[in-house]
């Protein structure tokens, strides 16, 4: 969520300042089942650190939400704001998470594997209102 002017002068309200922080400051977890999974974009667009953790048996996806899908859910979204989340692989060997980019309007830029016992965090930035690019940090 960036903070920008929510008015015509350019001003940032008090309150607007206080939302920021505290969406900034607020970590969310989510515990992903032993499955192929969906991200929501609320949850991944929750304003401060997400952390998706999983214990796969198998190889598993990690579904980003659509573009379009991510692009409703953020508010004041201009081109490049940006969000980053983190996939924790708590399988102590050999299964995989990997990201996939929901049906349109992602692209995975790079390596988008976590391997067991590992995390990886990864950074989605928005190069149009319904267009977000996800690099690998």
């Amino acid at each position: 969520m960036p903070l920008v002017a929510n008015s015509t002068d350019g001003a940032i309200s008090r309150k607007r300042v206080e939302a920021y922080v505290a969406a900034a400051e607020k970590a969310t977890v989510v515990a992903a089942a032993d499955e192929a999974t969906t991200q929501s974009a609320a949850t991944l667009l929750a304003g401060g650190p997400v952390v998706y953790t999983m214990t796969p048996t198998a190889g598993r996806a990690l579904t980003t939400p659509t573009g379009a899908q991510l692009g409703a859910a953020v508010t004041d979204e201009v081109v490049g704001t940006s969000f980053e989340f983190t996939v924790v692989n708590l399988a102590p060997a050999t299964h995989a998470v990997t990201l996939t980019a929901g049906a349109s309007g992602v692209t995975l830029v790079g390596d988008a594997v976590v391997e067991a016992a590992t995390s990886s965090t990864f950074l989605g930035v928005f190069t149009a209102a319904d267009t977000v690019s996800i690099y690998k940090k």
